[in-house]
């Protein structure tokens, strides 16, 4: 066998077919030709010189070539030799290149990073291998999460609605505090507000006038649906109109006859002062009037000299029908007589003894032709009325001279025939105690007209206090100024000082007294004949 065919046969491995079939001694180094009893031929532990051949002498420039049998001693019988660097872990390497043998980082105690084979395959290499440190920003190893290094969880990876997602400080846990789930009555995560939790808000914050402030449904802000600014032109939260925006009601719709429906200050109301109905006594809406309601006019502000004014049924126009004109022959209301007409009426029906009773240019009473001249002193202006049925109203008097009442008339209106109670007190002062003079009942009526007590005389004293009253539980209409104009007025008897009224007035008695004061601007309309 040559040289080449010795290491080919060494290099695969002695096993190859093919290697010994020459006669050389093979690779066991047994010889050719074994006994035919099967026993292998053996050579001794020393190598002979034959076996080994001859070494070339030092110095010789010899290769020190063998013959055929030392060429069997030269071949390698221990098996293939290791490769590092194939990236196949052999038998005495702890590694190979990318062959690590299954292990990593974290296998070999550490969190994260890239294990790699030592060069020469003999270790593995840690120096790409690292250690979770909190804090760092980046969530390895047993961390859950770090710093804003979440892992990808989000709030509502964790089962809530929003907010913000946070890491513990010590890395183990997710913190949900940030997050929210609308509904639950708390105001957390990007919660704007929850259900009825609204931080201490309201409408008015909000910039509205009123109304009520709600939560967004998905929490995410307020519900100003039910807010209202009043005077923005809009019906909106709890308004009942704003402006001239009334939901299409008017007066009518309110239940009133005439005028113009309004919405009040706070848009939180209609408001009906403009309306009217015809029939309540009261000038309201567009009428013009509403029985003895005619606003500042009066039967002299139409051109005549007295009466009582009137209004139409719809309470659209003045009528004047009851106005009279001193010397047009006709006694009217308001007048005492007209011409040769006295209404009746002689000296001593009114107190003045004998003598002739005349009609003045006024078309009042002239009592100067009376044996006891009594003065007639009017008291006040019918531009007012009121119709009641159980009144008592009265005017009391400040006696500034001593003399003699004769009598007094109070101007009403009478649907019906009535009893009317006339009463005369004398007291020390305004606040009493009073003493009854006189009471009288009278029947009187229908009709509007002045209405006498038929009382005797009375000695009047200066200094004392004189009220003249009248009353009835009959329907009828009275009539007063109370513009002030009267106040302090001479009525012969004295000056007028404030008024005696009652609301509920039992029926006539003796020890009847008015219980309630009012003031001096109010004075109702009577007729003083008085002498002194």
């Amino acid at each position: 066998m040559d040289l080449r065919t010795l290491v080919l046969c060494t290099g695969v491995g002695a096993l190859l077919a093919g290697c010994g079939d020459d006669g050389e001694t093979n690779a066991t180094g047994s010889e050719p030709g074994t006994t035919s009893g099967g026993e292998s031929a053996t050579s001794d532990t020393a190598p002979s010189a034959e076996s080994t051949g001859d070494t070339a002498a030092p110095g010789t420039g010899e290769s020190g070539a063998t013959d055929g049998s030392s060429e069997t001693a030269a071949v390698d019988s221990t098996g293939p030799q290791t490769a590092c660097g194939d990236d196949v872990i052999d038998a005495d390497e702890v590694c190979d290149g990318t062959d690590l043998g299954g292990l990593d980082c974290r296998s070999e105690g550490f969190d994260a990073g890239t294990l790699a084979c030592a060069a020469d395959c003999s270790a593995l290499d840690t120096s790409g291998c690292s250690t979770a440190a909190c804090g760092d920003g980046a969530a390895r190893g047993a961390e859950v999460c770090d710093g804003k290094d979440l892992g990808g969880a989000t709030c509502e990876s964790e089962g809530f609605d929003s907010g913000v997602l946070a890491c513990a400080a010590d890395c183990t846990a997710l913190v949900t505090d940030g997050c929210g789930v609308c509904g639950d009555g708390f105001v957390q995560g990007e919660e704007e507000c929850d259900t009825d939790a609204i931080g201490g808000q309201n409408c008015v914050t909000q910039g509205f006038d009123t109304g009520t402030l709600t939560c967004a449904d998905d929490c995410s802000g307020y519900d100003i649906s039910g807010c209202a600014a009043c005077g923005n032109g809009m019906v909106d939260g709890p308004e009942a109109c704003d402006g001239a925006l009334l939901d299409g009601e008017t007066c009518l719709t309110q239940g009133f006859d005439s005028g113009t429906l309004d919405c009040n200050a706070l848009c939180s109301a209609l408001d009906t002062s403009g309306c009217g109905t015809c029939g309540n006594g009261s000038r309201d809406g567009d009428e013009v009037c509403d029985g003895e309601d005619a606003g500042a006019e009066s039967c002299e502000t139409q051109g005549f000299d007295g009466g009582v004014l009137g209004c139409s049924a719809d309470c659209g126009a003045i009528d004047v029908a009851a106005c009279t004109t001193c010397g047009d022959g006709m006694l009217g209301a308001g007048e005492g007589c007209e011409g040769m007409d006295l209404g009746g009426a002689t000296c001593g029906s009114l107190g003045a003894g004998g003598g002739v009773l005349a009609c003045g240019p006024d078309c009042q009473l002239d009592l100067s032709g009376c044996d006891n001249p009594l003065s007639q002193y009017d008291v006040s202006l019918p531009t007012i009325s009121s119709t009641t049925s159980n009144y008592f109203r009265s005017n009391g008097y400040d006696a500034d001279a001593n003399g003699v009442l004769g009598d007094f008339e109070v101007y009403l209106g009478l649907v019906g025939a009535c009893d009317l109670d006339f009463y005369v007190y004398e007291a020390p002062g305004v606040a009493g105690p009073f003493t009854l003079l006189e009471r009288t009942t009278v029947n009187a009526g229908p009709g509007e007209d002045y209405y006498a007590a038929g009382l005797s005389n009375h000695a009047v004293t200066a200094g004392m206090y004189y009220v003249l009253g009248v009353a009835w539980n009959c329907s009828a209409s009275y009539f007063y100024d109370s513009s002030g104009a009267f106040a302090g007025v001479d009525a012969g008897i004295g000056t007028m000082n404030v008024s005696h009224w009652d609301n509920a007035y039992p029926g006539a008695s003796d020890l009847y007294v008015p219980p309630n004061t009012g003031g001096g601007g109010t004075v109702y309309v009577q007729r003083v004949f008085f002498g002194g």
